[in-house]
């Protein structure tokens, strides 16, 4: 081979090599560099804004006996069908879309599990027609779908993720559960694997709580105080091994709006199916 066309690969593979590497785009941003520095204006990357300290939920040793009314409403699935799932535990996109707006419409104001928290132990004041939006599952739904339609109404929702399930299909994965906590949202613990805790082991049921919560304090870095049990199934000896775990509020599927510091781990909710319509979800608040 001629001298001068070796000399040619030679340098045309170093491109290609460095290209690879990101050689590229060290000399591209290099170049700006050099050019924002000439012109005395070098830009620095914006740092990204520190997230808010995680607020500690852990009731006094003797609290006050003080309840409040909190319609805590409770989704599954927001997906077209067909979908995996309970036919009446998926609602359809728009017409989630539309419960939002009649919540925004009517004046309800969605509030976080620490304002809730804050108004039991603390007799913290709440916004008017305050309501939980929260979510059960954890299904990839939450962030393609029930998070863009919550930040459309600048609201919140508390999602209650199977930690178990993080690597199957169609289910939250770390990076999203994280997303979403990330994005402002409640982030709490609905089990390992989604069973009923009344027919565990003293070790299972251990694994599913406590267990539970350790992998979801692993993905987001911070403390989880707030549990939802599958099937809103419980005894006395799974609410004991809640709090034992360390959750200062767990909820049922028992319906009701009053939660109270005299029962803070078997608190009520109301279920949202797929029939429900926007003015109807308006009308059983109506009363709230």
């Amino acid at each position: 081979m001629p001298r001068r066309s070796r000399a040619s690969l030679l340098a045309l593979a170093s491109i290609l090599t460095l290209a690879a590497c990101g050689g590229g785009s060290h000399a591209s941003a290099g170049t700006t560099t050099h050019a924002a520095t000439a012109r005395g204006k070098t830009r620095h990357a914006a740092k990204p804004r520190p997230l808010p300290p995680t607020p500690v939920l852990i009731p006094p040793a003797n609290p006050p006996l003080r309840s409040v009314t909190v319609p805590v409403l409770t989704y599954h699935r927001v997906h077209t069908l067909p979908a995996v799932g309970q036919l009446d535990l998926i609602v359809d996109p728009g017409t989630f879309a539309a419960e939002l707006q009649a919540l925004h419409d009517g004046g309800y104001h969605t509030i976080h599990q620490w304002q809730l928290f804050d108004a039991l132990y603390k007799g913290a004041p709440l916004p008017p027609k305050p309501v939980i939006i929260s979510v059960d599952d954890g299904y990839v739904d939450d962030v393609r779908t029930i998070l863009p339609d919550l930040e459309r109404w600048h609201m919140v929702a508390t999602f209650f993720v199977i930690t178990g399930r993080t690597s199957e299909p169609g289910f939250l994965n770390a990076g999203q559960i994280r997303q979403l906590d990330r994005a402002g949202m409640d982030v709490g613990d609905h089990t390992a694997h989604h069973v009923d805790l009344r027919l565990l082991t003293a070790s299972e049921l251990q694994a599913e709580t406590a267990g539970s919560r350790q992998a979801l304090q692993a993905i987001l870095g911070h403390p989880v105080y707030y549990f939802a049990y599958p099937f809103g199934a419980y005894n006395s000896t799974v609410e004991a091994e809640i709090r034992a775990a360390g959750f200062s509020m767990a909820y049922t599927t028992a319906a009701g709006t009053t939660e109270s510091t005299s029962a803070p781990l078997t608190m009520p909710r109301i279920h949202v199916g797929r029939d429900e319509t926007a003015s109807g979800l308006v009308s059983i608040l109506g009363g709230a």
